[in-house]
């Protein structure tokens, strides 16, 4: 099993040449997707303005302040919170549509999908963006997205995007909202059931760059409140199943923070005290670790240059 989180695309963004760091979403320049002569930073402009009373601090820190505002009073934030999500869905939306311009089969992490496809039993992905994703279809390997319409389908290896997806949207069918509305009209962790089962819809590519019905990502620090919705609950469900079954947990780019500890633990938990537990990071996180060595008898962190030179 595979789990990887922002270190992965930071990773890959550099490796590219995009110039552009996935923790600095606010640099990306994004067009508005409705009037492409504007930004679409000049059209959010609740969120636009929460910026500007940040100007010393990172874009991750202002979204972390943020979040702790917004905690304490929800409802004064509420367009707030709506245009950052719509923001991070469109931003790393035009992120992919750069990435697949520069894309190349040699990047390592692209090598080493293709070595051990048959032996990934399943990956939990934390990203919003589809730097996996395009891995997976540039080197023709199947996969499909837990809680998607892709499960019809299942062939490949399953994702489980607990934190949503820049191609995530709400289905049609249940709420239907005109492009030119959906960055006023706040929606949000709306539940879409249907045969029992939870779904969202994956937006087609020529409609990445359109605004969302509903943009359900889970913002950078904060505690995510998309586990009361159905196809999340079902996908824990399905990776804790085979969280009990793999010989081996590879983790990238996951920094552990104290608002994503509780679903990371959910997994960790259930893996065998036997398996192989790499965390691939090239810098120490103590808490990180120790919660691994806890779980494991033979966990460790390794440095990406050996993990790419050696056998899991």
């Amino acid at each position: 099993m595979l789990v990887v989180g922002n270190g992965l695309s930071i990773g890959a963004f550099k490796y590219f040449g995009l110039r552009l760091d996935p923790s600095h979403p606010f640099s990306f320049g994004v067009p508005d997707p409705l009037n492409p002569s504007k930004k679409l930073m000049d059209t959010l402009t609740s969120m636009r303005d929460m910026i500007n009373q940040h100007p010393d601090l990172t874009d991750f820190e202002i979204i972390q302040d943020f979040i702790a505002n917004y905690d304490k009073n929800n409802e004064e934030h509420a367009q707030t919170h709506h245009e950052l999500r719509q923001y991070l869905s469109l931003a790393y939306s035009f992120v992919n549509a750069l990435l697949l311009t520069r894309w190349k089969e040699d990047w390592r992490w692209a090598q080493w999908l293709r070595k051990h496809y048959k032996r990934i039993a399943g990956i939990v992905s934390i990203n919003y963006d589809l730097v996996l994703e395009t891995a997976l279809q540039q080197s023709s390997l199947g996969y499909y997205r837990i809680g998607s319409k892709e499960e019809n389908n299942s062939i490949g290896i399953p994702i489980f995007k607990p934190h949503g997806s820049c191609d995530f949207d709400i289905s049609s069918r249940f709420i239907s909202i005109p492009p030119q509305n959906r960055l006023r009209n706040p929606t949000r962790l709306n539940d879409y059931v249907i045969n029992g089962r939870g779904r969202i819809e994956i937006v087609p590519k020529g409609k990445l760059l359109e605004p969302r019905t509903e943009s359900d990502v889970v913002l950078p620090f904060e505690s995510s409140p998309q586990t009361q919705l159905t196809w999340v609950r079902q996908g824990y469900e399905a990776v804790s199943k085979t969280a009990k079954t793999v010989d081996a947990l590879i983790i990238v780019g996951i920094s552990y923070q104290p608002c994503d500890r509780v679903e990371i633990d959910s997994i960790l938990d259930k893996i065998s005290r036997h398996a192989v537990i790499r965390l691939v990071d090239p810098k120490p996180n103590v808490k990180f670790e120790a919660k691994l060595m806890g779980v494991s008898d033979n966990a460790k962190r390794i440095r990406p240059e050996e993990f790419f030179d050696g056998n899991i």
